[in-house]
């Protein structure tokens, strides 16, 4: 389903209603508002949104103001939505939403499947505007298709079409900036007297972005620095500032397809944080293993920063704080680093 389609009008809210009561009886709760006080002020008249995690929520929230009300089916932070099964109070509740805001390419898969048995609900997606402002589409990721042959331990440095295939999209700014912008079309067609309000707040979250990409930029016309991650989760935030990721392409295949890496692919990983041939560890709090730990203590042991990044927000945290503190942390890390060659970019 399209970022397009079109959206209801009012007589689409007796069925809302009737999805949420639904909701209530099997279980609801599931879903926790995502939005400050302001919510209150749009009641049972205002715009019901639902988004798949809490960045979507709140990319959303920023949009909506006290205009709409803005939920997220995952509310716990620690919750992986890659492996997320949905509740039935949490389909009624996609299903009977004016708006519906998620990542796809099998992300968030749970609400496609809610969607499947639903009507004509307006979504925007993640992946599409991604692809609106990149050019590049998103499939998902196929561990399938890479090639995982003995002794590829290194990589080759040029690595930009891997985030081009990442679906962790939201760590592309201009894909955030977007993805507020047509929230923001969404709702002035649901809600069309406050139509400006939600452009305005579209704007003024893209603008709050604008010195982030700055930043990013600055690192890139420094140089190339590398880096080691324990999964592919930032990607693209890192490929805006040009960075150089040389993390064996086999360690991170096996991370991602939820098995233990080949004994030379760890030492690989673990020489490359030993030697200091990166100038920071990227890592994924929300899939931590006895392996990724490992490596953890190795990069700290050889005295390297640790960046660490999530797939939801940190609980009591928005979207832009969030970034900040990641952007900040990368910052930190190549303060004194030296940049290496222009791998392949």
């Amino acid at each position: 389903m399209s970022s397009s389609s079109p959206a209801r009008t009012s007589p689409a809210r007796t069925p809302r209603a009737l999805a949420l009561a639904a909701a209530a009886l099997l279980g609801g709760g599931v879903l926790t508002a995502c939005g400050t006080d302001g919510d209150a002020g749009a009641g049972d008249d205002g715009p019901t949104v639902v988004a798949s995690t809490t960045v979507y929520a709140d990319i959303a929230e920023q949009v909506a103001g006290g205009n709409a009300s803005v939920e997220s089916v995952i509310s716990d932070p620690a919750a992986d939505p890659h492996s997320y099964e949905a509740s039935p109070a949490d389909a009624a509740a996609v299903a009977g939403a004016d708006l519906v805001v998620y990542n796809g390419a099998g992300y968030d898969a749970f609400v496609d499947m809610a969607l499947d048995n639903a009507g004509d609900v307006p979504v925007v997606r993640g992946v599409d505007e991604f692809e609106r402002v990149t050019g590049a589409s998103v499939d998902g990721h196929d561990h399938a298709e890479e090639d995982h042959a003995d002794g590829d331990h290194h990589a080759d440095g040029d690595h930009s079409h891997e985030a081009a295939e990442n679906e962790h999209v939201w760590f592309s700014l201009p894909t955030a900036a977007a993805v507020a912008e047509r929230v923001a079309e969404e709702l002035a067609a649901i809600d069309s007297g406050n139509a400006e309000q939600y452009r305005d707040n579209a704007r003024a979250f893209a603008d709050a972005l604008t010195p982030l990409e700055a930043r990013l930029d600055e690192i890139h016309d420094r140089g190339h620095f590398p880096y080691a991650q324990t999964e592919r989760v930032g990607a693209h935030l890192f490929e805006a500032a040009h960075l150089t990721d040389l993390t064996p392409r086999g360690f991170l295949a096996s991370v991602e397809d939820d098995t233990d890496p080949s004994a030379a692919d760890l030492a690989a990983m673990l020489d490359l944080l030993a030697e200091r041939r990166v100038a920071f560890l990227a890592f994924n709090t929300q899939t931590e293993t006895s392996v990724t730990a490992r490596v953890r203590d190795a990069a700290e042991d050889a005295d390297l920063a640790v960046v660490d990044l999530t797939e939801t927000l940190p609980e009591g945290a928005d979207y832009i704080g969030w970034m900040t503190g990641i952007v900040d942390g990368v910052s930190g890390a190549l303060a004194d680093a030296t940049p290496v060659g222009d791998g392949g970019h």
